[in-house]
């Protein structure tokens, strides 16, 4: 019986060890779940370097397209003085010419005057270049005396009024006109003055563009980066939820053979029922079944949370949860069930905190990725170091290594994530 029991034992183990290899995944032997897990890791932090770059692209467009918006109505602003002063220097060069023509017509009628008065005074010395007292003593009688003399005193003060009234208006034209001149020079320097202003905003707006037009550049590749980024872990996703898939499936597979197994055995002697019981006990514990919930708690004797669940980031949302609290540096991290270590990182020497990740780990720095029943994994980040290795085999309450400050860290404290087929869900849920 006892011989039996070894034979199908070995049956069971030879079950077991063929039937993953007999289910259809895209895992290949290169590409080992611990590989997946930090090719994942790498990706997120490129997610994240990426969506930084986005988000700091957006604010600095947002900021040069309201800065060239404020340039942009600043010259408007120009365009509507300068149109303005245009119509001004317009209707000042209609003023000038206005008291252009109105100075060449006054001089031409001082010209016309001076003309009247030489031929006067050609006509008087034609008459034989008579004085005035020859006039006045050429006259007949005294009526005709009294007549030249006023004739003589009115062409006089007629000529010199008319001369001193024409002599007024030419330089009351000429002082409008300088005035004129002047107030145009005056509205060409500011038409000059709001000419350069301008020209220096438009230079000001031609910058602000090429900016613009690099900002745009960046964001549209860091778009492109994050969105190849998306793709890459969809793709990494899936094979890490084939594997999964195909460890259920090859659980679930190794259970019923187990049964199958336990049946045969019963049948072939009821002697060896309680034995039977026993083989079925020995098989079913080899085969990893879900626990449910009962999951302990990774650091004993601290509980306080200093980051939650999903926690808001900015650039991205906080896959775990962090453990933190005085005294915790040091302190041991046990495994949360039982499972086997898949994958592992203990080559980080920065553990201290900082405001920046040290790429070690994928920023996790030290960390142990375990494997548990039905699809779900824990793994436990920033640690100081490891008491366990990749392939291991751990149990519930078992301690892993030690709180650290390890990779992307600020303080001591240990980043605790649950995954469901790969996809991280709430730890909280399981407590």
């Amino acid at each position: 019986m006892n011989k039996l029991k070894r034979i199908l034992c070995a049956m069971l183990c030879v079950c077991m060890i063929s039937i993953p290899m007999a289910i259809p995944t895209t895992v290949s032997a290169e590409d080992s779940i611990s590989d997946l897990e930090q090719q994942l890791q790498q990706l997120e932090q490129e997610n994240q370097k990426y969506q930084k770059i986005l988000d700091d692209t957006k604010s600095d467009i947002a900021e040069k397209e309201e800065y060239k918006s404020a340039l942009v109505s600043k010259v408007q602003v120009l365009d509507e003085k300068i149109a303005v002063t245009r119509e001004k220097i317009s209707s000042l060069n209609d003023d000038i010419k206005e008291k252009q023509d109105a100075y060449d017509k006054g001089l031409s009628e001082v010209e016309d005057q001076f003309d009247a008065l030489a031929n006067r005074l050609r006509i008087l010395y034609m008459s034989g270049n008579a004085t005035d007292l020859e006039i006045i003593f050429g006259a007949k009688d005294f009526s005709d005396l009294i007549d030249k003399m006023e004739l003589v005193k009115s062409l006089a003060n007629s000529d010199k009024e008319l001369i001193s009234e024409i002599q007024t208006k030419l330089d009351e034209l000429s002082t409008k006109k300088e005035s004129l001149e002047a107030d145009k020079k005056d509205l060409e320097t500011q038409q000059a003055s709001l000419k350069s202003d301008q020209d220096e905003f438009n230079k000001l707006i031609s910058d602000n563009d090429e900016i613009l037009k690099n900002l745009y550049a960046s964001n549209s590749e860091a778009q492109n980066s994050l969105e190849s980024a998306a793709l890459q872990s969809d793709e990494i996703e899936a094979k890490i939820s084939q594997y999964y898939a195909a460890q259920k499936a090859a659980a679930e597979h190794a259970a019923q053979a187990s049964q199958s197994s336990s049946s045969s055995s019963s049948s072939s002697s009821s002697s060896s029922g309680s034995s039977s019981s026993g083989s079925s006990s020995s098989g079913s514990s080899s085969v990893i079944v879900p626990s449910g919930s009962g999951f302990a708690w990774p650091t004993p004797g601290f509980t306080y949370l200093s980051s939650e669940w999903y926690e808001d980031r900015e650039v991205y949302n906080h896959g775990g949860i962090d453990i933190a609290g005085a005294g915790i540096m040091g302190t041991p991290v046990v495994a949360a069930a039982d499972g086997t270590v898949v994958a592992t990182n203990s080559s980080c020497t920065h553990n201290w905190g900082k405001s920046y990740s040290c790429g070690c780990g994928g920023g996790y720095g030290n960390y142990v990725m375990i494997s548990h029943a039905g699809g779900k994994m824990t793994v436990y980040g920033h640690l100081t170091s490891l008491t366990v290795s990749t392939g291991q085999t751990v149990s519930r309450g078992q301690v892993i290594g030690y709180v650290g400050s390890t990779g992307n860290s600020t303080g001591p404290h240990l980043h605790y994530e649950c995954r469901l087929n790969g996809v991280r869900y709430n730890p909280m849920s399981e407590y």
